[in-house]
Parts: C-alpha cells; structure tokens; sequence
C-alpha cells in the first residue's frame, strides 16, 4: 500500500483499530493471511480518500490468523 497522493493515508485493521499512517511518497507491505475460501472469511476494503480501512478474514480463529506488515525501511510493524 502506497501513498502516492499530496497527503498522508492512514490504513485501519480492523477488529483492532490499528492504524498505521503512510507519509506521502511512502509505501507498507501487507502479507494477507491464508484462508480458507468463502464470502465469510475473505475480509473486506473500504477506501475512502486518505484512509483504507481493512477487515481481516478469520481474525478470532485459533491459530490467530492475521496480516502482517512491514515499513519501508523492511521493519515488521505487525500489531
């Protein structure tokens, strides 16, 4: 995810309500976790401008099953 506009984007997980914010000319790498297929457990996007907010699939399953993400500079910034 890049944020290739004049101004910053915030990114939203949900359930959690963790954002991360991406200066502009920035970017983050979001690895989606493996799920198995169906409507229920594929996540969701909502974009507006300046904020994409992300449900993630299967986020209560046991073994936890969530994204993970890295900044620009290769550091994990998993929540």
């Amino acid at each position: 995810m890049a944020a290739d506009g004049p101004d910053p984007m915030v990114v939203r997980f949900e359930p959690l309500a963790w954002e991360v914010v991406i200066n502009p000319g920035d970017h983050i790498l979001i690895e989606w976790p493996d799920s198995p297929p169906g409507p229920e457990v594929c996540g969701m996007f909502c974009h507006e401008p300046g904020r994409l907010t992300i449900l993630e699939p299967d986020f209560l399953r046991r073994p936890r099953n969530y994204a993970r993400v890295w900044n620009s500079s290769g550091e994990e910034i998993t929540y």
